[in-house]
């Protein structure tokens, strides 16, 4: 069957149209603009699959409707969700036979959403054991982006975290949640975050990080601030003061740059989150050595 390829003006116009929407998605989200993140993300596939089946060179369009695919899934019900994210599966399989570690991590990213649909199913140990699986999987990927890398394993250790602890697996559940805020500023690197947060509508200067930070992180920041509200909770309600100070810097730090992008929600959030996180520090300061206090200081 004879297919009409698109001349290189019209791809490229298509292109840039289809990162448009995925930025769009990916900051829709951000706000919690859960209905607008959908639309965009639902045209940013509709153009991957147009771009893949009118491409002179449709490999080469392979990794954004692969991506597109992934990433759509979280908008969709559960049936249509697994038939996305099988297809996705499919495309990266084809990738990975000529660069079989280039596109490890997307493909380990594909698991995750696999799992968390079916925790969505009520399936909460198929989605406990495949994450187990997961976190495994990403400590011995190779990949040219490590960022994405520790981004994806902070991902999944919070939601296995959350999973163990929804399973009254608390004390395996917390240090899940520990290794995954760790793993999420290891995927921030040498960017770095603020030294303080004092205020309820922090300055960009002190907490537009989020909005520099790579895309990997940035979609990873809602689970990452969902997760040190978690862990900051836990540690305190068990005296483990120090670990509940530097669960609460992330929480502070974290709710600070999505309200710096406008989510009012997480700018309520985050008004509350300083006053806790300052009781918190506080009663850490009490019984931990000046040296050691550094990372979780005002």
């Amino acid at each position: 069957m004879f297919k009409v390829r698109l001349k290189p003006s019209e791809q490229g116009t298509l292109e840039r149209r289809y990162e448009f929407h995925l930025s769009e998605a990916v900051r829709a989200a951000l706000l919690s603009d859960h209905e607008k993140a959908a639309k965009h993300s639902d045209t940013a596939l509709a153009i991957s699959r147009e771009l893949f089946v009118g491409a002179r060179d449709p490999d080469q369009q392979r990794p954004s409707l692969a991506a597109a695919l992934a990433g759509n899934a979280r908008y969709q019900g559960a049936l249509q969700a697994v038939e996305s994210l099988t297809e996705s599966a499919g495309h990266y399989a084809a990738l990975a036979d000529g660069e079989s570690s280039r596109y490890e991590v997307e493909r380990i990213d594909v698991l995750v959403r696999l799992a968390l649909t079916a925790e969505d199913e009520g399936n909460s140990r198929d989605a406990i054991r495949l994450l187990r699986e997961v976190v495994d999987m990403y400590g011995k990927a190779t990949t040219a982006d490590p960022a994405a890398r520790d981004a994806g394993l902070a991902r999944a250790c919070f939601h296995l975290g959350r999973c163990l602890l929804h399973a009254g697996e608390v004390a395996e559940g917390l240090e899940y949640t520990d290794a995954g805020l760790r793993a999420a500023q290891e995927a921030l690197g040498d960017q770095g975050m603020p030294a303080s947060c004092t205020g309820y509508r922090p300055q960009p200067s002190e907490q537009g990080w989020l909005a520099r930070a790579p895309r990997a992180v940035q979609v990873l920041a809602p689970d990452w601030a969902a997760a040190a509200i978690r862990a900051m909770a836990l540690h305190a309600a068990a005296d483990q003061w120090p670990a509940a100070a530097k669960a609460a810097t992330a929480a502070v730090r974290v709710s600070g740059g999505l309200a710096a992008l406008g989510n009012e929600e997480c700018g309520k959030e985050h008004a509350a989150l300083i006053a806790q996180a300052r009781a918190i520090w506080a009663r850490a300061r009490c019984g931990v050595p000046q040296s050691s206090w550094a990372s979780v200081s005002t």
